[in-house]
């Protein structure tokens, strides 16, 4: 796509849609209910849409004292996803669900290992492949709601190899995806709960080409938005200062390799 087609888009959609925090409101997915993933539901913060994350919890105090030098990924945990949910109907017809899944939560690791690479020297810790390095922050996540967009959806709104933009808008009532991630970080392999994170995120709205589109890209794309956004809050003084990004992205194809080239 041409860059005056792309900014031809963007300025039907502004025009559309408003400025950028009403458009982010409108886009904003509903929070899943939290999990036991996290403990201790009533001391997380609810933050406004303004923020990346629905939910929000640390303990500065912990953080600072514990002189840690190092930050490691946890395997991703896909134990909580919802069951009777989307996702359990959807799986029913996709015979490599299973495998996509593992796929998925793997994909979900290295994009927090790059994200927290990327900032490393940023944040003032080394990313390491255990957790049993002394003075290491240790980040557990989980995958706890994935709906996906069911892809007889997606194939409606295909004009000329190219999806619509905001077709997540168009057809939220018939099926919206949906992915939601909890992390919680703590001292050590065994240590403390000292931060926790909760997100809920819908489908981006894009103009995608089919070629090498699969039904977990949307789900990829706002994981790799929360990995990013996770380790920039590490930067940031206080959560308000986190910018949360456009809410549409403009890409011309996807791939693993596409979605690694992708900033946020």
């Amino acid at each position: 796509m041409s860059k005056v087609k792309v900014v031809l888009v963007l300025t039907a959609l502004l025009a559309l849609y408003g400025c950028k925090s009403t458009l982010t409101s409108w886009l904003r997915a509903d929070p899943v209910p939290l999990t036991s993933f996290l403990p201790d539901h009533e001391k997380l913060r609810r933050m406004d849409d303004s923020c990346p994350f629905h939910y929000h919890w640390c303990d500065v105090d912990a953080l600072m004292s514990a002189n840690l030098k190092h930050i490691y990924i946890a395997p991703i945990d896909m134990s909580y996803l919802q069951e009777g949910g989307a996702w359990d109907e959807f799986a029913k017809n996709i015979t490599t669900a299973e495998e996509d899944l593992k796929e998925l939560a793997e994909f979900t690791r290295l994009a927090y290992y790059k994200a927290f690479k990327s900032q490393e020297q940023a944040i003032g810790v080394t990313v390491v492949d255990s957790p049993d390095v002394p003075d290491t922050l240790v980040l557990e996540s989980a995958i706890v709601a994935f709906a996906p967009t069911k892809s007889s959806v997606y194939a409606a709104g295909v004009v000329g190899d190219f999806f619509v933009p905001c077709l997540g808008i168009v057809t939220e009532a018939i099926s919206s995806g949906t992915i939601a991630v909890e992390s919680r970080a703590r001292i050590g392999k065994d240590g403390p709960i000292v931060a926790m994170l909760a997100d809920t995120e819908n489908d981006p709205d894009a103009l995608v080409s089919l070629s090498k589109f699969t039904w977990t890209t949307p789900a990829k794309i706002n994981l790799k938005r929360i990995a990013i956004q996770t380790a920039t809050c590490c930067t940031v003084d206080k959560m308000e200062d986190l910018d949360r990004g456009y809410p549409i992205e403009f890409v011309s194809s996807f791939s693993d390799a596409d979605l690694d080239e992708m900033v946020f």
